[in-house]
């Protein structure tokens, strides 16, 4: 056990607290119970460590662990956690609990919630978030659920060239884009548009920040972890299933937004129809696609999405060189912004679907917006006689109140 004590404070020498995602601030963490989701690669195990060090604890009282340690490999969690309380522990990060060997977090995890929530904090966070998501009914009603997103635009301005810009709200967006616009560009010294378009590249993961190369290389590895490992685990597929998921991931990066037809996919892919099904909700759930349905159609059509997007701009770079037009990440950056404000807690959670005309209606209680996105010289053709309609452009500003720059929607978080 003092091995785990020395990797904790070990690592906190690691991790800089110069920058602090918004999600930071955000938890509860006097909750005895935190869930932390989210894609491999956007930061999680920084947050944790980031929140470690504001505590300022000895080990003693506040721990690191990864699940992944050879610790683990012969000692049960449950075990762990009633000698940290023993010995005076309060608080307790748990990181990559899809790496722990033994198949029994979720049931040791409750168990440790039912015995010890009044003297315990525990944050438990996960990679897979396909195993996560089948494993949390049975703490549904004891863990208080968070989910991470990778780098807004927004923060990929602060990080990378220390641009601070506000966050703006989608209201903001659409009733005052040219007052938010014209003070940003007033005062901060930048290219929208060439920055953003180098965001697509390398933005929404943190990779950047630890090296000047190696971008690409770095994101495949993950994508490629996630195939052999996340969702294997999480469906207990068996050993060919990696090969068929990575066929079908770039066949939807090579001709996105992809409109799947199941029989011919089917047949191109050598994947069962029910199985190809299953497979597009773990590539979903391991957010590395994002589907989509029309408007109005119900919960009837949950089988079959409409039109399918990779999960953001950077995977469709990098496993589909060459082959994604611009005009594809407009519509994958605004998606993979805009999604985020689905990711709250309400009980009715805002929707994204697809309109008759237009790309994207965003659907938020009573309010209802229509979105149709393209480059600078984009009509409002499509989108005529709409209500609440905006053309979202891909141009530095707008002099119209209906024609919004496509990358003030990267401020939303």
């Amino acid at each position: 056990m003092e091995s785990l004590h020395r990797r904790s404070d070990s690592l906190l020498s690691t991790v800089t607290t110069a920058y602090e995602r918004p999600l930071l601030r955000l938890i509860d963490w006097s909750d005895p119970l935190i869930l932390l989701l989210g894609p491999r690669g956007v930061g999680k195990t920084t947050l944790l460590v980031q929140r470690l060090k504001a505590l300022d604890l000895p080990p003693s009282k506040a721990l690191y662990i990864d699940m992944g340690d050879l610790y683990f490999r012969e000692n049960r969690l449950i075990n762990f956690i009633e000698i940290f309380i023993a010995q005076g522990g309060t608080t307790l990060l748990i990181d990559e609990i899809h790496r722990y060997g033994h198949n029994t977090w979720a049931a040791e995890i409750k168990q440790a919630y039912d015995l010890y929530r009044s003297k315990l904090n525990l944050v438990v966070t996960g990679s897979s978030v396909v195993k996560i998501v089948n494993e949390q009914a049975d703490l549904s009603r004891r863990a208080l659920k968070y989910r991470m997103a990778g780098l807004s635009f927004r923060e990929y301005l602060l990080l990378k060239n220390e641009i601070s810009l506000p966050t703006v709200s989608i209201e903001e967006i659409t009733k005052k884009q040219k007052e938010i616009s014209r003070d940003i560009l007033s005062s901060a010294n930048f290219t929208p548009v060439a920055a953003l378009h180098e965001y697509w590249l390398e933005g929404y993961y943190p990779y950047f920040l630890e090296r000047r190369s190696g971008y690409v290389s770095r994101l495949l590895d993950s994508v490629q972890t996630v195939l052999e490992h996340d969702i294997p685990y999480g469906t207990d597929a068996n050993a060919s299933d990696p090969y068929k998921l990575g066929k079908l991931l770039y066949a939807i990066a090579s001709s996105a937004p992809f409109t799947p037809n199941i029989n011919k996919i089917s047949q191109r892919t050598n994947i069962s129809r029910p199985t190809l099904a299953n497979y597009l909700r773990q590539l979903e759930n391991a957010h590395l696609i994002t589907s989509l349905r029309q408007e109005g159609k119900g919960i009837s059509t949950l089988g079959k999405p409409d039109k399918i997007y990779l999960d953001n701009p950077n995977l469709a770079a990098a496993l589909a060189p060459g082959k994604v037009d611009v005009g594809t990440q407009r519509e994958t950056f605004f998606l993979s912004q805009i999604k985020q404000l689905t990711f709250g807690h309400p009980l009715f959670p805002p929707e994204i679907t697809l309109p008759k005309k237009g790309d994207f209606v965003f659907q938020d209680r009573d309010d209802r917006y229509l979105f149709e996105i393209g480059g600078p010289n984009k009509s409002r053709k499509q989108i005529s006689g709409e209500q609440s309609a905006f053309t979202v452009v891909d141009t530095d500003r707008s002099g119209e109140d209906d024609r919004i720059p496509l990358w003030l929607f990267g401020l939303l978080y």
